[in-house]
């Protein structure tokens, strides 16, 4: 900051805004009595005292009647002042943007944003024509946008509607519930396990039933029915034996089939408790067999 006094140019070489409100002529008294050496000690105090500092060397009639709006207005062109102090502009061009900003900021009123642009620009290039291009550059942005930005805002307080009412919208914002950790919840594997073991335990219970139903079966008497049918006439010995015979291997061909049938449906529960077993002590997921009753 210091170096940029060695570029200063005396306070008579500050030209006054081109397009100045001609109803605030431009301050020459106040911004010959800011000298480069008093504008960079206001950069060095605190912003409360810097502003103080800055508005004092001016008058501010356009706001005469509102402190709150002159406040404004005072440190619209402090802070414009210490951006340029902040990107390393010379003194005497810090002291040409608060000559600058404090004729710009009445007239926002009546300009649309591509008007102010326009003055930004012609003040640049006809009050500080050897700015550095970067200079140039950053100062015509963050003016452009401070205005701009702001473009309705200053119009309400220059145009004397600074106690029109704001609408203000309450935005409440629903989230989704915060979803348990997953040791109060389940996770997918875990579902899945309960998932199936609960079909394994319905087909358990089915094949019991099953298997309840077959051993409490009473096998039709196949000899006794035989033997009724027969009463009525006389058998001979060979007779007898056959009958014998028959029903013994018919009796035999049911008892098979029905053991062969238990014998299945053993297996079957045999194979569903081992899947279940298997997924209640953390196993690997089993899928349940898909059996079936010969």
């Amino acid at each position: 900051m210091g170096g940029n006094s060695s570029q200063a140019t005396s306070s008579a070489n500050v030209k006054p805004y081109p397009h100045s409100n001609q109803n605030a002529p431009p301050d020459n008294a106040a911004m010959a009595s800011l000298t480069d050496a008093e504008m960079a000690e206001i950069a060095k105090l605190q912003r409360e005292e810097g502003v103080q500092q800055l508005s004092g060397h001016f008058s501010w009639p356009e706001f005469s009647g509102d402190a709150v709006w002159q406040s404004a207005y005072q440190q619209f062109v402090y802070e414009c002042a210490m951006f340029a102090a902040d990107r390393g502009l010379a003194w005497s061009a810090v002291r040409a943007v608060v000559g600058m900003t404090r004729d710009l900021f009445p007239q926002l009123a009546d300009l649309d944003p591509p008007r102010v642009l326009a003055l930004i620009s012609d003040w640049l290039t006809e009050c500080l024509p050897r700015l550095p291009p970067a200079h140039h550059k950053a100062v015509f942005h963050f003016l452009s946008d401070t205005c701009v930005t702001s473009q309705r805002l200053l119009q309400a307080v220059v145009g004397g509607t600074s106690h029109r009412s704001i609408n203000q919208k309450h935005l409440e914002v629903h989230v989704p519930p915060t979803p348990l950790p997953l040791a109060q919840g389940d996770d997918e594997c875990a579902w899945e396990r309960q998932r199936v073991c609960a079909l394994l335990q319905v087909a358990k219970q089915q094949k019991m039933e099953e298997l309840r139903r077959l051993r409490e079966e009473e096998g039709p008497q196949g000899s006794e029915v035989r033997l009724d049918t027969l009463t009525d006439r006389r058998l001979d010995r060979e007779e007898v034996a056959d009958l014998v015979r028959s029903t013994v291997m018919a009796r035999g061909e049911l008892l098979m089939g029905r053991l062969l049938k238990e014998s299945s449906l053993v297996h079957d529960l045999l194979e569903l408790s081992l899947q279940h077993t298997a997924l209640t002590t953390g196993e690997n997921s089993i899928h349940p067999a898909h059996t079936h009753t010969p």
